[in-house]
């Protein structure tokens, strides 16, 4: 091939190569034409530790997106202006600039507020060695704890600088997030001493048998519990309400009477049990007696007055010691 051939082969080869890449560019730009534009969400909340670019802008090409910042701590916000939303969009060669300076993108960690009953517990554990008792409960006076931990997560929360005062049973504290990156919290609140006192299931009126099946256990506030609550079964058991009892309220000892079944003067059945021999008298009841009570009684041929315990309705045990005084 002569000179002249090599340098026409030569043109044409670079005019091929000069038309391949125009077209090229002229595709890549007709692809950024025809593309969906970048929509800018104002207000995003992420739920990992890190801010991605398909999480400011939607229609992101998933080869253009990456991470671009950390996430802010559980319950903190970022803020993002128009400079900086620039900036990102450039960096990863997409196209896209703000309106106005005011444009703005506001980050939320998915986060939720620690539970008061965790708080409560770790506020429980620090106050144990202070000898408050074995039953107690932690009021705080805190409307509301600032702590915040992220959605999925439980918190371990530490406590410091505790100050408790044992004459009003009230204390101070910062607690925190262990790991966290939050300040630690100003908490203050009260102890209150827990007592447990038998309370009924439903309302009850007078004339009512309270029953063993009656009866639940309830925790309340030991400075509502006065020295008169009733806080033993056995002075409720068999009772009777001396006014109207509202369930699961404390019951004191005024509110109920035994419940009375023999009145004074009435004719009972004096019944003695011997092994298979049961001996029975009438008598005269000298008092009033509930079941279980000690009663004296008058037997009616011998006039001699027995110590009885109420067994039932008109009926009366003694014992085998007295069964000389029953004839």
């Amino acid at each position: 091939m002569n000179r002249t051939a090599r340098t026409i082969a030569s043109a044409l080869i670079g005019a091929a190569m000069l038309g391949t890449s125009c077209l090229a560019g002229i595709g890549q730009a007709a692809a950024a034409a025809e593309g969906i534009p970048l929509i800018l969400k104002q207000r995003v909340v992420v739920g990992g530790d890190g801010v991605r670019l398909s999480d400011l802008f939607a229609n992101v090409p998933p080869e253009s997106d990456g991470r671009i910042a950390d996430s802010p701590a559980p319950g903190d916000r970022m803020v993002l202006g128009a400079r900086q939303l620039f900036h990102y969009a450039k960096s990863f060669g997409l196209i896209w600039r703000p309106r106005d300076a005011k444009v703005y993108s506001e980050i939320v960690r998915d986060a939720a507020p620690v539970p008061p009953e965790l708080i409560r517990e770790a506020l429980a554990d620090a106050l144990a060695r202070e000898q408050l008792g074995d039953d107690f409960d932690i009021q705080l006076f805190n409307r509301d704890v600032p702590l915040f931990v992220a959605t999925g997560e439980r918190p371990t929360l530490q406590v410091r600088n505790l100050v408790f005062d044992p004459r009003s049973r009230r204390f101070d504290a910062a607690i925190s997030l262990i790991g966290g990156e939050s300040s630690p919290v100003i908490v203050n609140g009260r102890v209150e001493p827990m007592v447990s006192v038998p309370v009924l299931r439903t309302h009850a009126m007078p004339g009512d048998l309270i029953r063993q099946d009656d009866i639940q256990w309830q925790r309340v506030e030991a400075r509502r519990a006065g020295p008169n609550t009733i806080s033993r079964l056995e002075d409720l058991i068999g009772n009777t309400p001396r006014r109207p009892i509202t369930a699961g309220q404390a019951i004191r000892t005024t509110d109920v009477l035994p419940n009375y079944v023999i009145a004074k003067g009435d004719l009972v059945t004096i019944v003695l049990k011997a092994g298979t021999m049961t001996l029975t008298a009438s008598a005269e009841a000298l008092q009033k007696g509930a079941v279980g009570e000690i009663i004296r009684v008058r037997n009616n041929q011998s006039r001699k007055v027995l110590e009885t315990r109420v067994i039932g309705a008109d009926t009366v045990t003694v014992a085998t010691a007295q069964i000389a005084s029953i004839n």
